[in-house]
């Protein structure tokens, strides 16, 4: 493996400029979304340009179909078949049998059984991630914080979780994406993650001269000059940048 830069960077150079680089190793960042917005090249991009400079990536997928996954990095010049033949991108299964009703059986390596128990919920991640050494060439994402949430029948045993993946990842250097859908929670509990995570990531749809625009802002990066106004977010399957947002006159 390679040596690990100190930002972990998406891949996307007008992001990465905003972020100061990247971003800094042990960050657990929130990645805000609103229904219909383009969220998912954020996570694919963050995983490829994992995988392009030699980390260690896992996906806890909850919300797609594994296999769609997968394929959604082919178009980065990836072959994510062989990066898991190696370990090197570990799939987590958190979708076929998110409740163990035992309907479906995963082909995945690594399966969560049950959604609504935040013990096994970490214990997948820690079995899937057990063998990567240095943990800071580890990077990854969980799809999503929303569908835990749900799932769960205590607000605060997810607040208790996050903050302790946030001590986990400070000591060895992990770098994780987490997605929730803002329309689905309360205002309350959206601002309590935001005060105990690392860093804010929104991305909405807005309409601009009647026609659907994304718009990506920095809400939130420690340890870092980012940029937080706001941008449009021109994005589609091969790439994605971002576009200042002029005023009107």
């Amino acid at each position: 493996m390679t040596e690990i830069k100190n930002r972990a960077r998406f891949g996307i150079q007008d992001l990465d400029n905003a972020l100061d680089g990247g971003l800094p190793r042990g960050s657990l960042v929130l990645i805000e979304e609103d229904t219909g917005a383009k969220s998912q090249i954020l996570q694919s991009k963050f995983i490829a340009d994992g995988l392009l400079n030699n980390e260690y990536c896992y996906i806890f997928n909850m919300e797609h179909p594994p296999q769609a996954i997968v394929n959604s990095l082919n178009v980065f010049g990836l072959e994510p078949e062989e990066n898991i033949n190696s370990d090197q991108l570990m799939i987590i299964d958190g979708f076929t049998d998110a409740f163990g009703w035992g309907e479906f059986v995963s082909k995945w390596k690594y399966v969560c059984h049950d959604l609504a128990s935040i013990t096994e919920v970490h214990d997948v991640v820690k079995q899937a991630t057990a063998e990567i050494k240095p943990y800071n060439n580890l990077r990854g994402v969980v799809d999503s914080l929303t569908t835990l949430i749900l799932a769960s029948d205590s607000e605060r045993s997810i607040l208790n979780y996050i903050h302790h993946q946030m001590a986990i990842q400070k000591n060895y250097g992990t770098t994780t994406l987490y997605t929730i859908h803002m329309g689905a929670h309360r205002p309350e509990l959206i601002k309590a993650l935001e005060h105990i995570v690392d860093g804010v990531i929104w991305i909405s749809k807005v309409e601009v001269d009647d026609e659907p625009r994304d718009v990506i802002q920095i809400k939130k990066l420690r340890d870092s000059k980012y940029s937080s106004r706001k941008y449009f977010f021109n994005a589609d399957e091969e790439g994605a940048a971002l576009e200042v947002m002029k005023k009107h006159p």
